[in-house]
């Protein structure tokens, strides 16, 4: 094979692997749409754990991250969280939640703290 043959067959192969790639995104596309696609919002709830009770909780997701949760009546501004299609995942100083989309307005929550650990259903208002 010359050098402009060999360079011409690795840019077919190139551009069939990207054809090939372009119906995997497009069904992901379609996956994410299912659950509403986008986070943004107020998600409400009540966390029960190993100390008894409900204790209110509400997150606050805009521009693809989490922004502010509230607690024990206080809001808190969150400095770093990871957002994807399915989860969010915040925390700081030991304490980390997780929150798994359950569908387009509804998801299950889980805290770790060094006090216990707790789980909240949550709905987006």
């Amino acid at each position: 094979m010359t050098f402009v043959t060999r360079r011409l067959f690795a840019a077919v192969c190139a551009s069939a692997l990207l054809a090939t790639s372009l119906p995997a995104e497009a069904k992901h596309v379609v996956k994410h749409a299912k659950h509403g696609g986008s986070w943004e919002g107020t998600w409400s709830g009540a966390w029960s754990g190993a100390w008894g009770g409900r204790d209110a909780t509400a997150i606050t997701v805009a521009g693809n991250r989490v922004v502010s949760y509230q607690y024990g009546g206080q809001t808190t501004p969150v400095i770093n969280s990871k957002v994807t299609a399915k989860k969010i995942v915040y925390g700081d100083n030991g304490t980390v939640v997780t929150m798994t989309r359950t569908g387009a307005n509804t998801a299950h929550a889980t805290i770790h703290t060094s006090q216990g650990d707790g789980t909240a259903e949550l709905t987006r208002g």
